[in-house]
């Protein structure tokens, strides 16, 4: 018997996709440089990931059509029908019934063989599928006229049962694949950052600067079906520059000084309610200098207009934090424009410290905060949801869309009846 138009038979599924998975360095390494190290870990992830993620096999059966005819079927291996054993062949008049059915996927994925399997395999012609993504399985079915019609249907749910189990495995397999992307990504990612990091060393031990390349050419992607392709932000102007930056682990400590001292704050509101804006920013500013010492001043944290605190660098940014006075949304919204228009380095990490002073409804509050960030032109995505009043974002700085800023939002509640 014919192997023709036998489905999940041919390849290998699993290795198919340690094929794919293998493909995750030449990805990242195809990157060029500037832009690579001008992207966030969390963006480069994200953008790798859905040039990997697979799309699996899905029958549309709610949407088959079907088409019926007469034919003429060679009965000669029919014992019933041919009992003498004659080579045929012995046409009989018969009918053919041709039952379509849509799918999306990508079309190879027919041909593999999962996990899981069985001794029998099913049996259809496979159409490509067209620019809307959308390709037709066709089930092919003839039986002698005199018989029974009921065959048909008995056929029929015989062989989409097989088919339904062939591609719920592969589903299984290839969502198992998906979810345990994200992990090698990473430790390619940082495998990357560190080799280029050498590179660095090396340039400044030597004292003459490399010759940049603009790019690697890009790679051949494997033909199978993804999901939509995050792109990543433009490579800057000027190329990579090397920026100082604080560090992720003090960055989170920043954070719990100043989460610490709004507590305290909100233990005793008839304290604090009394200051403006400009003497809360000294309260806080106060405390964190009193865990971290600048190099120059003796001070990390330091003053700069009316509201923020900045630790700076050759009047660079490197953490920014703005104090503000809840007055509704549209002075929010301008808070986040001044808070993105500093000039900030590369790995810009900032802090919006709200005060509550004036606002008996507080839970009303905290659902305009989430709504007026993420409504922001320049909102990426929300990273995290901590702590009741608290959120953290990321956002594009508005002096240049290939920096991105960490936002961490604190809303305190001062008031006092």
């Amino acid at each position: 018997m014919s192997r023709e138009n036998l489905l999940f038979y041919e390849g290998d599924m699993d290795a198919t996709l340690r094929t794919h998975q293998a493909s995750i360095v030449t990805r990242i390494d195809s990157i060029p440089r500037d832009q690579f190290l001008n992207t966030s870990i969390e963006e480069l992830t994200q953008h790798i990931l859905s040039t990997l993620l697979i799309e699996p096999l899905t029958l549309y059966e709610d949407r088959a059509e079907m088409e019926q005819r007469e034919t003429k079927i060679d009965v000669s291996g029919w014992r019933d029908r041919n009992p003498f054993l004659d080579p045929g062949p012995i046409y009989v008049a018969g009918i053919e019934v041709v039952v379509m059915i849509p799918y999306s996927g990508d079309q190879s994925f027919w041909k593999l063989r999962p996990n899981s399997w069985q001794s029998v395999f099913p049996r259809a012609d496979v159409c490509g599928t067209g620019r809307d993504g959308i390709g037709q399985l066709q089930i092919v079915l003839s039986q002698p006229a005199d018989e029974a019609p009921e065959r048909f249907k008995a056929r029929l749910d015989e062989e989409l049962n097989n088919i339904r189990f062939y591609v719920d495995a592969q589903r299984r397999q290839i969502e198992q694949f998906n979810d345990g992307l994200t992990v090698p990504i990473r430790v390619a990612i940082a495998a990357r950052r560190e080799r280029l990091k050498k590179n660095e060393d090396i340039k400044d031990l030597l004292g003459i600067p490399l010759k940049q390349r603009e790019g690697t050419p890009p790679v051949e992607p494997i033909k199978l079906t993804r999901m939509l392709v995050r792109p990543l932000p433009p490579p800057p102007k000027t190329g990579y520059q090397p920026e100082p930056g604080i560090t992720d682990e003090d960055y989170k400590h920043i954070l719990s000084v100043i989460r610490h001292e709004g507590r305290t704050f909100e233990a005793t509101p008839k304290t604090y309610v009394v200051h403006d804006e400009e003497e809360l920013r000294d309260i806080l500013l106060a405390h964190l200098n009193g865990h971290y010492q600048g190099a120059a001043s003796g001070e990390a944290f330091r003053r700069s207009g009316k509201t923020d605190i900045r630790i700076e660098d050759q009047n660079r940014a490197a953490f920014v934090a703005e104090c503000k006075v809840w007055r509704g949304k549209k002075e929010l919204a301008a808070a986040i424009d001044q808070l993105l228009g500093y000039l900030t380095w590369r790995d810009c990490k900032a802090a919006l410290i709200i005060f509550n002073k004036n606002n008996a409804k507080f839970t009303e509050l905290l659902s305009c905060i989430p709504e007026t960030l993420q409504a922001h032109e320049k909102f990426i995505q929300v990273l995290s949801k901590g702590q009741d009043g608290e959120w953290e974002f990321l956002m594009t700085s508005r002096e240049d869309d290939a920096r991105q800023v960490r936002v961490h939002v604190f809303v305190f509640n001062i008031y006092a009846a």
